[in-house]
């Protein structure tokens, strides 16, 4: 029997505009206008074709590089500060470490938040957003569905690899020129795409070792969220890694 594929990790996904933080949930996360070209691409499931949409021998990079989604938020509080206990978080060039770094983060982000805004349920609003967006549940479920949107196929099964562990979390909250209290947030999430084929294989012949990833894929998630205005945009970038290149370098360029 052929192996699942990896559960969803949140439902229902969500309309792709972005802007306005009350998106109504859709059935998709990516434009169809966008995904079905590049799905058709890599129909054939051949390595090239996969490396071709993710390298630089395609027009499609461009376009995989900012994928605008919706900046709707549905994870909860108590889920965002689960997933922050399993988190390496950078604030504004800090990072937190430690068994207490989560808690350290919380109260960084309630400073800064309270140093601009003097009115206590919006600076809650402010601090309960910034976490919420956080979530490594919010991220990794856009990523994964948009990666299913854009590669998913009856003999492939694309799940989150660990080796190497994604970068920390950045978020860079504070207040731009015109004074207006913004923040950024950059998640990474790291996939491989395996075949059925290469498990089943292994399986046959009794063999214990890893089935290493027929492709690998990073994406990065950014969302920007301007709270004077209470306006959101984010977007999506899925690339294949290159050795020694820093996903939030490489990002800070196109974002």
């Amino acid at each position: 029997m052929r192996s699942q594929r990896g559960p969803p990790l949140r439902s229902p996904r969500h309309s792709p505009t972005s802007g306005s933080n009350n998106d109504e949930p859709s059935s998709t996360v990516l434009d169809p206008a966008l995904a079905d070209p590049i799905r058709r691409q890599v129909q054939s499931c051949r390595k090239a074709d996969f490396h071709e949409v993710l390298g630089g021998t395609s027009h499609t990079p461009s376009v995989l590089r900012r994928i605008p989604l919706s900046p709707r938020c549905d994870v909860d509080t108590a889920q965002a500060f689960r997933d922050a206990v399993r988190e390496d978080i950078v604030l504004n060039g800090v990072q937190f470490v430690g068994d207490h770094r989560t808690e350290a983060f919380v109260a960084a982000v309630k400073r800064i938040v309270e140093k601009y805004i003097s009115t206590p349920k919006k600076s809650l609003h402010v601090s309960d957003r910034v976490m919420r967006s956080c979530s490594r549940t919010h991220s990794g479920a856009d990523s994964y569905f948009a990666l299913q949107e854009l590669f998913g196929h009856p003999d492939l099964l694309i799940k989150p690899r660990q080796d190497p562990p994604p970068p920390p979390l950045d978020v860079t909250l504070g207040v731009d020129r015109k004074g207006t209290l913004k923040c950024r947030i950059c998640a990474a999430n790291l996939y491989g795409l395996y075949r059925h084929d290469d498990i089943e294989q292994e399986v046959v012949y009794g063999r214990t070792a890893v089935v290493p990833p027929f492709v690998l894929v990073d994406t990065v998630i950014v969302e920007e969220i301007n709270f004077t205005t209470d306006v959101a945009t984010r977007y999506l970038s899925v690339r294949s890694p290159v050795p020694d290149v820093d996903v939030h370098s490489e990002l800070r360029e196109l974002f």
